[in-house]
């Protein structure tokens, strides 16, 4: 590390103590970046394996500056380089590069020289406000390729903001992310806080004009912030219906709502109006509300539009956005703000039929300032459809078109085409809500596979303790593409009433349901 714009690390008995100082960054995760102290550039790993500290950051799209701390024993640890996943090793010469051998890596002691975060804490008790900001790296954890396992801030950036609140409590807390934090302590104890994706070359500036008040915060959050990863789904699961996930249909109090956001002035609503309170497919329905600025500086709202549909045959969002829009406004000074709703908008699509419906229902028209934050409704109706009840006589039951489902994942039923069920443990079900089996079925035929085979239960209502209406093993096939027709007899299958098709063994793979018509005549 002898020259300014860096050099291969090596390892001597003799040299400056201070030329063996690095910066150590936690960027949560797992993933740590070291800056030498010499000359202030990160640590990096060449085409050829060695270590040089001549990066002005983490870059590139193969980011080759990022290192993971293993333990090793007696309170040692050894650096493994994220991006090969190979350990750093030290050569004969001396010189630090990277081994194939993680029992060849080379062992260090981590001995703290200085706290970072007791250093920013003596400088915040001699200021008048203090600013700490933190947040991801694009580069490193604000990546596509990254996931994380937790909301949580890394742990040492949430020690800085503790240490520098304590010692002066006028902290402002800056979020620069690409994504949300579960700031809660931060919520309850840091008097401002101030969230930004990340910005460009401007971004200093613009942070600054923000922070000073030269700037109204106009921006409003695309995402819901939750308290708690416990609050999410699996990292996996996308059914944001089934989970009650996103702003359209979580129930609980979020940290920071979808579209939530603050102005350094208030604002009032009033008189909203829609241009009808009956509409119909294809009309356009005109919302418009009066925003008055109310504070004493001008400032920025962003005035929210939300939809909910108060009864239908298929879960509904709590809340949907359907239009915005962004006025400056003076001290005192009032606009009308008109938005449109698109009737055919609402509609959703129907597992029964197969296709978009706008349905007959009860609406409400939400304004406010953010999707909890709502401060006028009103209501109108929607002449639409009715959807009936599924005739399964004239249209398969197809198994992705299920209403509801426990423990099941969807699958594809060929190697080129086509949608299928599969348990993913035994006793997992799909459900078909008011199937009109008339004046009833024979049969139900399954295209079905399994490769360790299973067995198949029909209830109706209830898919624990429902009426058992019949029940049909399948037998083993060659794999889980080799879908086959079984058939069950059926006993009890009349009238309009909800069908489950239960799953006894895990595994097992259903593509669609087809039934037969009872004869006229024919004992029941």
């Amino acid at each position: 590390m002898e020259h300014f714009a860096g050099g291969p690390l090596t390892v001597s008995a003799t040299g400056e103590a201070r030329a063996t100082w690095f910066d150590l960054f936690d960027w949560g995760g797992g993933a740590y970046a070291l800056r030498a102290h010499a000359n202030g550039r990160y640590v990096s790993v060449g085409d050829d394996g060695v270590l040089v500290n001549d990066q002005p950051g983490p870059n590139g799209w193969e980011v080759r500056q990022t290192f993971r701390l293993d333990d090793r024993p007696r309170g040692t640890l050894a650096l493994r380089h994220i991006s090969t996943g190979r350990h750093v090793g030290l050569a004969a010469d001396g010189t630090l590069r990277l081994t194939d051998d993680p029992d060849a890596a080379a062992v260090f002691t981590l001995e703290q020289v200085e706290s970072g975060a007791q250093a920013a804490a003596d400088l915040a008790a001699t200021a008048d406000v203090a600013i700490v900001v933190l947040g991801d790296h694009p580069l490193v954890n604000g990546r596509e390729t990254e996931d994380r396992a937790d909301l949580a801030l890394p742990p040492a950036q949430e020690a800085l903001l503790r240490a520098v609140h304590a010692a002066n409590p006028r902290t402002v807390l800056v979020i620069s992310s690409g994504y949300p934090f579960a700031v809660t302590w931060a919520e309850e104890n840091v008097p401002a806080i101030l969230w930004s994706a990340h910005g460009g070359q401007e971004y200093g500036n613009a942070l600054a004009d923000v922070l000073l008040g030269d700037e109204d915060p106009g921006g409003r959050l695309t995402q819901t912030w939750y308290r708690s990863a416990c609050e999410l789904p699996d990292l996996l699961d996308y059914d944001i219906i089934a989970t009650d996930a996103t702003y359209l249909y979580y129930r609980g109090m979020p940290l920071y709502p979808f579209g939530h956001g603050r102005s350094y002035t208030r604002f009032a609503y009033s008189d909203l109006r829609l241009s009808s309170t009956a509409v119909q497919p294809g009309d356009v329905l005109q919302a418009r509300v009066t925003v008055t600025n109310v504070g004493q500086r001008p400032g920025t709202e962003v005035v929210q539009l939300y939809t909910h549909q108060r009864r239908s045959r298929v879960k509904q969002p709590l809340r949907q956005l359907r239009g915005f829009e962004r006025v400056w406004l003076a001290p005192g000074e009032s606009r009308t703000v008109t938005m449109a709703v698109d009737v055919d908008d609402l509609a959703f699509w129907d597992v029964t039929r197969g296709r978009f419906v706008v349905e007959e229902a009860p609406h409400k028209v939400l304004v406010g300032s953010s999707s909890r934050d709502i401060r006028l409704c009103a209501r109108f109706e929607v002449a639409g459809e009715r959807v009936p009840a599924r005739d399964p006589y004239t249209r398969p039951l197809e198994a992705v078109g299920n209403d509801e489902y426990d423990a099941v994942v969807l699958c594809d039923a060929a190697r080129t085409a086509g949608d299928a069920v599969r348990a993913a443990e035994a006793g997992g079900w799909i459900s078909f809500r008011e199937v009109d089996f008339k004046d009833g079925a024979a049969d139900c035929l399954l295209t079905v596979a399994s490769s360790e085979g299973g067995v198949l239960t029909l209830r109706l209502d209830d898919p624990l303790y429902g009426e058992v209406i019949g029940a049909v093993s399948v037998a083993p096939s060659r794999d889980r593409y080799d879908l086959v027709t079984v058939i069950c007899p059926l006993a009890g299958a009349e009238g309009v009433r909800d069908l489950h098709v239960v799953f006894e063994n895990e595994g097992v793979t259903v593509s669609e349901l087809r039934f037969t018509r009872r004869a006229t005549g024919s004992p029941r």
